[in-house]
């Protein structure tokens, strides 16, 4: 109607063409009845901030964050939802009255994919040390994990997000593996927190061999989905009897608490499941 003011809830990252978040929102903001709506901004590192003083300064309701800027955001922001701290990474922004609150909804969109899977609570593995790493480190430990193994191309970062969450680990065992070593024993689930994966970026068919190897018996979440069917890395585990779980079922979930977030209200659930099951053609897209 006329005159009515619409809203604007966006999505920064790099990439962002393939994202299915916002078909995920703008369902549930029609079904709902909401003058709102949810674009997606490609933005580059060196202009987060630039982009996010933007959105606050045009009155934009909030924002959610990807690949590659979940730690900037974590740090652009002025205060942090319970959900965030601790994690340093916020993939979730609620603009009010120039008073930003950071949120990490990751973390509950990966205890709900979790929930599927049952891996048993003992010993994870996660690829990967940047912002998704971060939210499926901190869903671990708050799920009882009692050692989490991390290995990342480069091992300084590494290195630093172990000293970081050794002081909140609750006594869970944090070790570093090399990325071009294996680990010395089987996780009971392995999550992929990597960009490896998408369309952009994908596996090298002798890493993917290994990790098989490492999960045989155990479980896999990959942070990645593809909006098409599955990803490479979920066909190969499946295909050898290995339970799996793609990245669609923490988008959805994430995607869930940041609506509420958002609108205030309970998110139709069902509706942004449907609109996500029934996606355009594209390609892989990373949490």
């Amino acid at each position: 109607m006329a005159g009515r003011e619409m809203k604007l809830v966006a999505l920064l990252g790099d990439p962002v063409e393939h994202s299915l978040s916002p078909i995920m929102h703008n369902a549930a903001f029609r079904h709902e009845g909401l003058d709102m709506t949810y674009m997606a901004f490609r933005v580059t590192r060196q202009d987060l901030n630039t982009a996010l003083d933007g959105l606050s300064v045009l009155g934009a309701v909030g924002t959610n964050i990807t690949v590659p800027h979940k730690e900037g955001a974590f740090r652009w922001v002025k205060r942090l939802d319970a959900s965030a701290a601790g994690s340093g990474a916020v993939n979730t922004i609620l603009f009010r009255e120039g008073d930003p609150i950071g949120f990490n909804t990751d973390i509950y969109g990966v205890k709900m994919a979790l929930q599927d899977l049952s891996p048993s609570p003992g010993k994870a593995m996660i690829l990967g040390a940047g912002g998704a790493a971060r939210g499926v480190l901190k869903a671990l430990l708050e799920g009882g994990f009692k050692e989490v193994l991390i290995s990342n191309r480069t091992e300084e970062k590494t290195l630093a997000l172990v000293r970081e969450f050794r002081e909140v680990s609750g006594g869970a065992v944090l070790s570093v593996i090399p990325w071009d070593e294996d680990p010395s024993c089987r996780p009971d689930l392995l999550v992929n927190a990597t960009s490896l994966g998408l369309d952009s970026n994908p596996f090298d068919p002798l890493l993917m061999k290994r990790i098989m190897k490492w999960i045989s018996g155990g479980a896999l979440l990959d942070m990645v989905y593809d909006p098409q069917g599955e990803t490479a890395l979920v066909s190969s585990a499946r295909k050898r009897g290995i339970r799996s779980i793609g990245g669609e079922r923490v988008l959805l979930y994430q995607g869930v608490s940041a609506y509420e977030i958002f609108t205030g209200r309970e998110a139709p659930v069902e509706v942004m499941r449907k609109a996500m099951a029934n996606p355009p053609v594209s390609g892989g897209e990373a949490q």
